[in-house]
């Protein structure tokens, strides 16, 4: 296998743990079956980083079966911040491995993952694999939207690689550091978005892990949303700041549009939706959202021309500052009615070929796996 570190670790797996009550074990057994050695003078090695982060240490080795406590790494890390940027850049600065991983202590692996990973990575001359994800109880999770035919050598635009906001999978650690590439810790959500988005469109080799073992989400890994609302300006910073980024105006047009468009998506729409299912949404909300798409199309004019007819329609109600709850969820939910013809086709016909078109995108989608 490829191993180019002196310590003869192939790959640097970092795990985030935030509260001794997150099943760390789980994630830890799942290394362990991952299908690499852990032993320290084995070539090609495995090596397990967990970030104790604002919390002690000692609950959380407790929790690992006594067979795997010596194989892992424990580090401390307090910076006060509810986020798991900082923890994530810390094991990245620690890592020498040649391959770099990120998990979240309530996620797992299925048997021989990285093995497999690395391999195919390898094969391909890849810089990046991306995992293929599913629940663990066996549904797929449809991210990126990859071409059907396609594994290798893709193309940020044309594979959608921006749905895969997290960068799972593997990462060759010289391409990270080469890139500069670290989680903002300024932000309350979408700390990863930055991350992944620069990764994608580096012009680095990019591949995507078809039919190999899958990084697991568990149901335990479900978003604690906190009971005190934030401001949709809050919520949306690390998307109006990426898009206003020198970084982001150097990219090409359609690569500037393929990122605005899923944060439409993905983000503006979805807390839309939050809000309004809360019965939380009002004139506040409606100004602040408003604000931030004209941010993002501002940044990226085209963006909105593949979204569906239903999609364009809670558009250009955010756009109008439409205060309305009701009618906000209406259009929230409405567009998320697949049975709906609304959804099916873009307001602008000249767009239906395109990748973000929702015929192409959904009919690409439900043949990720």
């Amino acid at each position: 296998m490829d191993n180019n570190s002196q310590d003869s670790v192939l790959v640097d797996v970092v795990v985030a743990v935030h509260t001794p009550d997150r099943p760390i074990e789980r994630t830890v057994a799942s290394l362990m079956a991952s299908g690499l050695p852990t032993d320290a003078g084995a070539a090609g090695r495995l090596r397990v980083t967990v970030v104790c982060h604002n919390t002690d240490v000692e609950p959380i080795r407790a929790r690992v079966a006594p067979g795997h406590r010596n194989l892992v790494r424990f580090v401390a890390y307090a910076d006060g911040i509810k986020s798991p940027a900082g923890p994530f850049n810390l094991g990245l600065s620690l890592a020498t491995g040649t391959w770099v991983s990120i998990m979240g202590s309530d996620d797992s692996l299925e048997p021989d993952a990285l093995a497999r990973w690395v391999e195919a990575a390898v094969r391909d001359g890849a810089d990046v694999l991306i995992a293929p994800m599913a629940h663990a109880g066996g549904a797929a999770i449809h991210t990126p939207v990859v071409r059907r035919t396609r594994t290798a050598g893709l193309d940020p635009v044309a594979d959608r690689l921006t749905y895969r906001t997290a960068p799972l999978g593997i990462m060759r650690l010289q391409l990270v550091r080469s890139l500069g590439l670290d989680f903002p810790t300024r932000y309350v959500t979408g700390e990863d978005q930055s991350f992944s988005a620069k990764l994608w469109f580096s012009g680095a080799s990019v591949s995507y892990g078809r039919g190999l073992p899958r990084y697991l989400v568990h149901d335990d890994a479900a978003v604690r949303v906190t009971a005190t609302p934030r401001p949709v300006a809050e919520d949306l910073a690390f998307a109006t700041d990426l898009v206003e980024s020198d970084w982001f105006a150097g990219l090409a047009p359609a690569q500037r549009a393929s990122i605005v468009t899923k944060l439409i998506r993905v983000h503006l729409f979805g807390h839309v939706l939050l809000r309004a299912e809360a019965g939380t949404w009002g004139a506040a909300d409606a100004a602040e959202m408003a604000a931030a798409a004209r941010t993002l199309l501002f940044a990226a004019p085209t963006a909105a021309r593949p979204l569906s007819v239903a999609d364009r329609a809670l558009l250009d109600a955010v756009t109008r500052r439409e205060a309305d709850s009701v009618e906000m969820k209406s259009l929230a939910t409405l567009r998320r009615t697949f049975t709906n013809p609304r959804t099916w086709l873009p307001r602008d016909a000249t767009q239906l070929l395109h990748p973000e078109a929702p015929l192409r995108f959904m009919s690409a989608s439900a043949l990720v796996s």
